[in-house]
């Protein structure tokens, strides 16, 4: 199989998944079903591919890990290095988009709920692995960092033939001037920053089920002050910068692993924040989760 020419590319989107199309949900996502399915992309030019092809092996060093094995984010979950590998990540060069599908509330949400996508809660599990992995894309297409003749080559994780099937169907509406479309192994030594999009997804997915069930700690941003339920806006102004309640969203704003892949999630030469960058559906999910972005692009308190 030829290498594609990754000079004609504007942009080069390496993407892969975390989590199952189950929807056999136990007391715990490692019983059962994931509670969530995550895709994420790493996003680089051409021009990077060998700078970022070299963070990727530091960061194998870093864990003790062979050249030519992959890299996975389960790795990285329980190793005793992890950290040090995640240092290693933040030389990357380059950008992320990622989508949350929190399976277990879309899966027991009415279709016609109010400000969500409606086609999403019929995804089957024949389904699910396919259309998500669209969202990356349709974020990078509709962000300001592409003009009308850009090209962008789609690398994606090879998937189940029906979920290939559905990707390619569904992207053929799009104009196929912007953009070519390849599956390849991550394994593949010219395409091993897939592997990166493994960690990106694996690691906003073991963050966002920690959080899990929502509580206290998801109901204020700590950076403004402003409760983002909206029947105590202004009860609950500045109780999140009370000692108390910071204690609450310590474990969560100082997870290092989440922070440096969301770091990620911003690309500083437009005017765009994390809210384009990342997609959770139900769309209900987003306002408890403003935090991120007040601690990641403003205060950074874990650095």
């Amino acid at each position: 199989m030829s290498l594609p020419n990754f000079k004609i590319y504007k942009y080069i989107m390496f993407v892969d998944a975390s989590g199952d199309d189950g929807y056999k949900f136990k007391d715990t996502s490692n019983d059962g079903s994931s509670y969530s399915f995550v895709v994420s992309c790493f996003v680089t030019t051409p021009q990077e591919l060998t700078h970022n092809n070299q963070v990727l092996l530091k960061m194998k060093h870093a864990l003790s890990v062979k050249p030519e094995q992959e890299l996975k984010s389960t790795a990285l979950k329980r190793h005793r290095n992890a950290i040090s590998a995640y240092k290693k990540m933040e030389q990357l060069h380059g950008f992320a988009y990622s989508f949350i599908a929190d399976k277990r509330l879309l899966h027991s949400t009415p279709a016609n709920s109010k400000n969500d996508l409606e086609d999403i809660y019929f995804l089957t599990k024949h389904e699910l692995g396919g259309v998500t992995h669209i969202f990356p894309y349709v974020l990078l297409r509709d962000s300001e960092l592409l003009n009308k003749n850009d090209k962008i080559l789609i690398v994606i994780d090879n998937m189940k033939k029906h979920e290939m099937d559905i990707i390619k169907v569904i992207l053929s509406e799009a104009p196929m001037e912007q953009y070519d479309l390849i599956f390849r192994d991550s394994k593949d030594k010219n395409f091993s920053l897939i592997q990166i999009a493994d960690i990106f997804a694996g690691t906003i997915r073991t963050y966002y089920e920690n959080c899990l069930p929502l509580s206290t700690h998801n109901q204020y941003c700590k950076g403004c002050g402003i409760s983002i339920l909206m029947n105590q806006r202004t009860s609950m102004l500045g109780k999140c910068m009370e000692a108390e309640s910071k204690q609450l969203f310590l474990p969560y704003v100082s997870d290092y692993k989440f922070n440096t892949v969301m770091s990620f999630h911003q690309n500083k030469t437009t005017t765009k924040g994390m809210a384009d960058h990342l997609i959770i559906l139900p769309f209900s999910q987003m306002m408890y989760f403003t935090y991120i972005d007040c601690h990641i692009f403003q205060t950074r308190p874990w650095k």
